[in-house]
């Protein structure tokens, strides 16, 4: 080979190879960490996969998806730290427990690292510490899951709420705005408890809260069925209990005749796989989701804008969906294509 032949080999060599390191800079040119609260549920997946499709489609950010095993707070709160230290580009929180992810929310302003709230927001005098929040308007959840015991329940009766975790500022929310639209109340004069209010009522024992221990959900269901034998409506205000069908069909199953004529009606929140089948049965009567892929997938973009300078509306909604036995193995929860 001459030595002209040898150079311009050489060359092309060393353009391939600047081209691959280029690459592969600029695949990792961002960084933006989704930190979750609990992974062991069938929310989370389809946030993470929302994470990863927007990140590919950007095309030089990474998604760095992660969260506590089971629920825990303390834990939640030390990964959020870690990506801070770790000089992440962007950084999403869903607040297990506000107050004190606040504390983590001003760490990142201080390095710079701009913050967006997703799926769990933090408490309104802390709003100031990330540029958006991206999810589900709780309160407005909450009104959807009660308008549809009202639809069946006009005389009013005895309600019992399932919620997860008690600090949870978006549960919280969704319980406040389940109540209200019972009682018939605003949401500028928020009701308590339900001690009769438009005639409804919240028997002993309830609210119950199970920490997103999906076990523990469906015993509560059980408890509360056998408590509770008159009971008019069970509300859940997430879908932890039928993440666990055999043990919430154990539960149910006992009481299709009154299901079926809808003297107990049952509401739940989420419409994920293990869901719907038992909608289907008829062992609740609506499933109402959110869209926890777009949740991931809008806080990806919403990072990637920050850290290109642009501005964000305070809140990002994305969405609910309200599914009935007629649809729950056909259109329901279908992900909408990016």
């Amino acid at each position: 080979m001459s030595l002209s032949g040898s150079l311009k080999l050489t060359l092309s060599s060393a353009a391939i190879a600047l081209c691959a390191f280029a690459s592969t800079a600029n695949a990792a040119d961002r960084e933006f960490a989704l930190v979750f609260k609990v992974l062991n549920n069938a929310f989370s997946p389809p946030i993470d996969a929302g994470c990863k499709e927007a990140a590919k489609k950007l095309g030089d950010v990474t998604c760095t998806y992660i969260g506590p095993t089971e629920y825990d707070e303390a834990k939640q709160v030390q990964l959020a730290q870690d990506m801070i230290t770790r000089g992440v580009d962007g950084l999403g929180i869903s607040a297990g427990n506000p107050k004190a992810m606040a504390r983590i929310l001003k760490m990142a302003n201080d390095k710079g690292i701009p913050v967006v709230t997703f799926d769990t927001d933090v408490l309104p005098e802390d709003a100031g510490l990330r540029a958006t929040y991206i999810g589900t308007d709780n309160y407005s959840f909450g009104v959807e899951l009660a308008k549809k015991v009202l639809e069946n329940k006009k005389e009013g009766g005895t309600v019992c709420i399932q919620s997860g975790a008690p600090a949870s500022e978006n549960l919280k929310a969704r319980v406040q705005g389940i109540r209200d639209t019972l009682a018939g109340a605003s949401k500028d004069a928020p009701v308590d408890t339900l001690t009769g209010q438009n005639g409804w009522t919240e028997p002993a024992g309830c609210p119950v809260y199970n920490n997103d221990d999906i076990a523990l959900a469906a015993q509560q269901v059980r408890d509360v069925m056998t408590n509770h034998p008159d009971l008019s409506a069970f509300v859940a205000v997430g879908g932890w209990a039928q993440y666990a069908p055999q043990a919430y069909k154990q539960a149910m199953e006992p009481l299709k005749e009154r299901l079926d004529k809808k003297d107990l009606v049952v509401v739940f929140g989420d419409n994920f796989g293990p869901q719907l089948p038992l909608l289907a049965e008829g062992l609740s009567h609506y499933n109402i989701g959110q869209r926890p892929y777009d949740m991931g997938y809008e806080t990806i973009m919403a990072l990637d804008k920050l850290t290109k300078g642009e501005k964000l509306e305070p809140f990002i909604q994305t969405g609910t969906e309200t599914c009935t036995p007629a649809d729950a193995l056909t259109t329901c929860g279908k992900v909408a294509a990016k």
